[in-house]
């Protein structure tokens, strides 16, 4: 007798750790309380069934994996220090206590900066970690920012120590319109968003596009791009070449400006060091602006112009009407004799 009773006992042990057996973060918000509340009547009321079952000695059916549970139609929100971190949608959901981690499928996450949406990603599959809150997407992955930036990748990860997500893969990117033409276009080889710094980058072998109303187009090679998710400006890093209006520049850093309060692309800065040529001159100088609105190209930093052997220097250079007239600040002029 003694040794029934003790068989008893430990198969109620076992049903007890299959009912708490929990492989999802308990943090699910938004749920009806009514439907919560009757979710669990009708765990207890199982229990009790299955207790019953067992006294009167009947055999009860376990699965053949106890770790194992799924869940359909998934929602789940990770906090962290009491702001969230992110907030999960799944369409299924299925997990293995053994290995900490929990399968997703039809997965959408939302990333959150002070409790404002800085990012979202879908995806056709997916998993987080259960210990660390860790997530990976795979398949057909979007990754969007609040303002309008919407990046392709075939992966995602995401890391909930540092608030990066990540992609090793190929990305392209499409900028949002604004009212001096369509998007910007990018390819690159890498990924990272920074969610805390609300921060976009891009790295190896970046290529872009941005075409203008006029017709005219930048088409950009650079060895890193930056995005801003609170504004439309960009820069581009390392050696960039850029091609605009017949016009070649090249230089270690290049910014897309925006004019204050609107949303049209205003100029183009291109600092460090930077050489300009086109078909009838070449420059030097240590910056170039491009004025897009006003069609002027101002050289400053020991600027230098050559064009048919002549050379022309001063303190500050400008191109009018897009290089049609030139106005020099201080000039320094080198002129060929030509009678010689």
């Amino acid at each position: 007798m003694a040794k029934f009773k003790n068989l008893i006992f430990v198969a109620l042990l076992i049903l007890l750790f299959v009912e708490v057996l929990i492989v999802f973060p308990s943090r699910l918000e938004h749920e009806d309380e009514a439907a919560i509340r009757a979710r669990v009547e009708e765990q207890d009321k199982r229990a009790l069934e299955k207790e019953e079952r067992i006294k009167r000695g009947e055999k009860v059916e376990e699965p053949s994996s106890l770790a194992e549970q799924k869940m359909q139609g998934v929602h789940l929100v990770e906090s962290q220090q009491g702001n969230r971190d992110w907030e999960l949608f799944a369409a299924t959901a299925e997990g293995n206590q053994g290995l900490g981690n929990v399968k997703l499928k039809k997965v959408k996450v939302l990333f959150y900066n002070k409790e404002k949406i800085e990012f979202t990603v879908t995806g056709d599959t997916g998993t987080m970690d259960a210990k660390t809150k860790d997530l990976s997407v795979v398949g057909n992955v979007v990754t969007r920012s609040e303002n309008g930036y919407v990046f392709q990748t075939p992966s995602i990860f995401y890391s909930s120590k540092t608030r990066i997500i990540e992609s090793p893969e190929q990305v392209l990117m499409q900028g949002p319109k604004d009212t001096s033409g369509a998007g910007m276009y990018l390819k690159g080889n890498r990924m990272k968003a920074y969610v805390d710094q609300s921060k976009m980058t891009i790295l190896d072998k970046v290529t872009a596009q941005k075409p203008e109303k006029n017709g005219k187009k930048f088409e950009i090679v650079a060895d890193g791009a930056e995005f801003s998710g609170k504004n439309r400006e960009a820069k581009f890093l390392g050696t960039v070449r850029m091609n605009y209006d017949n016009m070649k520049l090249e230089g270690p850093e290049a910014s897309f400006l925006y004019k204050a309060g609107e949303d049209i692309l205003s100029s183009v800065a291109v600092k460090g060091g930077v050489r300009v040529s086109d078909a009838s001159k070449y420059a030097t100088s240590e910056s170039v602006n491009l004025d897009l609105l006003l069609n002027k190209y101002t050289f400053k930093g020991r600027p230098r112009v050559i064009q048919n052997n002549d050379e022309l220097s001063g303190e500050e250079i400008i191109f009018l009407d897009g290089g049609k007239r030139v106005k020099v600040e201080r000039v320094r002029a080198k002129v060929e004799n030509k009678e010689q």
